[in-house]
């Protein structure tokens, strides 16, 4: 799991969670959650269900990225969008878990309840924080997983790793991504994530 050291101390984390929150209720939340590559060779948005929703490639693939790296284009730009998709799941439940408003002033003396509220609202970020950290990981390595599998596209230019449901990396087979063009590979990407969520829906529905 990813070090939230960074986040600082208590009460700076109460403020920048509390401001997140208020900046999250200002405006709905996003349809689709997006995310790109280093080398801006994909783009990728995930629906607020989770699933890919569309897959760009950029028409200077082949320089940006090149045929080798495609495939760790595509797995960079699914995983930026999923990590968007996750946080704007924990601020949902932020926004959902807020402490009420404080009641009318009472004497310090004799209340305590604004202290146990700050309290509590410190306990929910932390968790909401720690829930999304380890959602990711387990979405993306699932080390505790040990099935391994792969889903390969259409004409197997790129394949999907899988360990357990996660998604672990995406690779690219050179000579056949090659041989073909944007559109082509946009839609082999697609596919390939149609499938899986197609297996990983069946699989689901198979435990209940």
């Amino acid at each position: 799991m990813a070090n939230l050291d960074f986040l600082g101390d208590d009460d700076t984390l109460r403020t920048n969670a509390a401001h997140a929150v208020d900046e999250f209720a200002s405006r709905s939340a996003p349809r689709l959650h997006s995310g790109q590559d280093r080398t801006a060779s994909v783009s990728l948005l995930l629906t607020r269900a989770g699933q890919v929703d569309d897959v760009t490639i950029s028409r200077d693939w082949r320089r940006q990225a090149g045929v080798t790296r495609i495939g760790d284009a595509v797995y960079e730009a699914y995983t930026g969008a999923l990590r968007s998709h996750l946080e704007a799941t924990a601020l949902e439940e932020l926004q959902r878990d807020q402490p009420a408003p404080a009641r009318p002033a009472q004497p310090p003396a004799t209340s305590t309840e604004p202290e146990l509220d700050d309290d509590l609202w410190l306990q929910r970020t932390w968790g909401a924080l720690h829930h999304n950290d380890a959602e990711l990981a387990r979405l993306t390595h699932a080390p505790e997983q040990p099935e391994q599998r792969t889903i390969s596209s259409p004409h197997g230019c790129l394949t999907l790793h899988l360990r357990g449901p996660g998604i672990t990396a995406i690779t690219a087979d050179a000579g056949r991504v090659a041989r073909m063009d944007t559109q082509q590979l946009r839609f082999e990407t697609r596919s390939l994530f149609r499938t899986y969520e197609l297996a990983h829906t069946s699989e689901r529905q198979a435990r209940r």
